[in-house]
């Protein structure tokens, strides 16, 4: 290989406390809120569903998820329909909201620096990063679909 700076697309996803920092390919589409469906005996954490494409994806708060609080959705928040990792969800995708829209980010080795965790951090992440000025996290994808699909089988959803 030569010496050509290796890059990685990543989308950075704007949470209202934190930034999610997410391989491109695992975000499918990013869609407004109309027609989330609390469900009743959910944890805070779960949002509800969402009806999307013929299926029926389950949504997640990732600030309460990881232990964290949240305010009440805004004006700008979406959601970020993330390509499951694993075949645990049926619908084969779930939601993140989100505060805004994903952008885009190109990085390479220089670009990533380490970032100290945070003492509410659970294993749901992999790892906490700078990229340029900003702090994102790196979540862990397969525990975030094994939490959803652990609800899902709890309500029968």
């Amino acid at each position: 290989m030569s010496g050509a700076p290796q890059q990685l697309y990543a989308v950075l996803v704007a949470l209202q406390s934190d930034t999610l920092l997410l391989p491109n390919l695992a975000v499918a589409e990013v869609v407004s809120l109309e027609g989330l469906r609390p469900v009743s005996g959910a944890p805070p954490w779960f949002a509800g569903l969402l009806p999307w494409q013929g299926r029926e994806l389950p949504i997640a708060r990732f600030e309460l998820l990881n232990n964290g609080a949240a305010e009440p959705p805004s004006r700008r928040t979406r959601i970020a329909v993330i390509n499951s990792v694993t075949t645990r969800l049926s619908a084969g995708r779930y939601g993140i909201l989100a505060e805004g829209y994903p952008h885009l980010v190109t990085l390479n080795r220089s670009a990533l620096r380490p970032a100290e965790a945070r003492p509410q951090d659970s294993e749901l992440i992999l790892s906490r990063v700078r990229v340029a000025s900003q702090e994102a996290l790196i979540p862990n994808l397969e525990k975030i679909e094994a939490e959803m699909a652990a609800v899902l089988a709890t309500l029968q959803v």
